[in-house]
């Protein structure tokens, strides 16, 4: 079982990789991705993101 501070890592890694490919498909599944995973904890992405730092 996963820790709730290694999917705050997760979210982080999916914005990096949907930065990485602005403009493409694989942006916004990243995205729909970590918007998925940070919503299980009752989080946005960027909520996540600044937890985690």
């Amino acid at each position: 079982m996963r820790h709730p501070q290694d999917d705050l890592l997760i979210v982080h890694a999916l914005a990096l990789l949907a930065y990485e490919y602005r403009g493409m498909e694989r942006e916004d599944w990243a995205l729909n991705l970590a918007a998925e995973i940070a919503d299980q904890h009752g989080l946005t992405v960027s909520d996540a993101i600044c937890q985690l730092e």
